[in-house]
């Protein structure tokens, strides 16, 4: 990975989604951000170790942050941008309500993915009409070498961080849905981290995974599956 000269910026976006956290070998925990400019542009942040930051610097969706990032050689994906490291990540406000958060989403909607690619974006909001939510086994365990950097942790992070690491969610969420502009209809999964916390949540609460997962996608049903509401869906490759 090499800095691209002179692609150094400040950005100031909204933060509208995290993916739940995974292993890596070069930076403990890997977490990609997703967000958009207040021109529409989205930005793909990552990797972030995120519950390695400061408490301070640990954001969460609908807040608006300032970074400090760059673009470099081996992701040449637009929205793609890496966070400088040692340079702090400022909080500056965070948004609750719909006309708040739809003045900074409005400008980054899509019809489709095919719209999407022929733009030569690779993240957008699409309006979508959800048909099914559902999930299926996953891998347990990280890979041998990802098992190598939890057993071997530092001084640095914290027991209870890297034990909360260790456990991987054998589970994979995903969404069956139907593009309203085009009627294309998809299989995708669902990256979200509060799914996949949620479901850690409740299978620490209720001591049955079956339960756990039922209790998640009832959640998410109540949530996204109703005629009165308009549902769009991050979209990303």
């Amino acid at each position: 990975m090499v800095k691209i000269p002179e692609s150094e910026q400040i950005l100031e976006l909204l933060v509208n989604c995290k993916t739940y956290p995974a292993v890596s070998i070069k930076y403990t925990e890997t977490v990609c951000t997703g967000g958009v400019q207040a021109d529409g542009s989205f930005v793909r942040l990552y990797p972030i170790p995120f519950r390695f930051l400061e408490k301070q610097e640990q954001y969460k969706r609908w807040d608006v942050i300032q970074i400090r990032a760059y673009k470099d050689t081996k992701d040449s994906r637009p929205e793609s941008w890496h966070l400088v490291s040692g340079t702090p990540i400022k909080i500056l406000k965070s948004l609750s309500t719909d006309k708040q958060k739809w003045d900074w989403m409005h400008k980054a909607v899509f019809q489709g993915a095919v719209d999407l690619k022929s733009q030569e974006k690779t993240n957008g909001l699409v309006e979508i009409e959800p048909i099914e939510f559902y999930w299926k086994p996953d891998k347990k365990e990280w890979s041998p070498n990802q098992l190598k950097v939890l057993n071997q942790g530092s001084l640095f992070d914290s027991k209870e961080r890297m034990a909360e690491l260790a456990v991987r969610i054998p589970w994979q969420f995903r969404l069956k849905y139907r593009e309203v502009a085009t009627g294309r209809e998809d299989d995708g999964k669902v990256l979200a981290w509060s799914y996949y916390q949620g479901y850690r949540r409740f299978l620490e609460d209720l001591g049955n995974e079956t339960k756990a997962l039922q209790v998640v996608a009832e959640n998410v049903r109540k949530s996204i599956f109703s005629d009165d509401k308009t549902v769009y869906a991050i979209l990303g490759t």
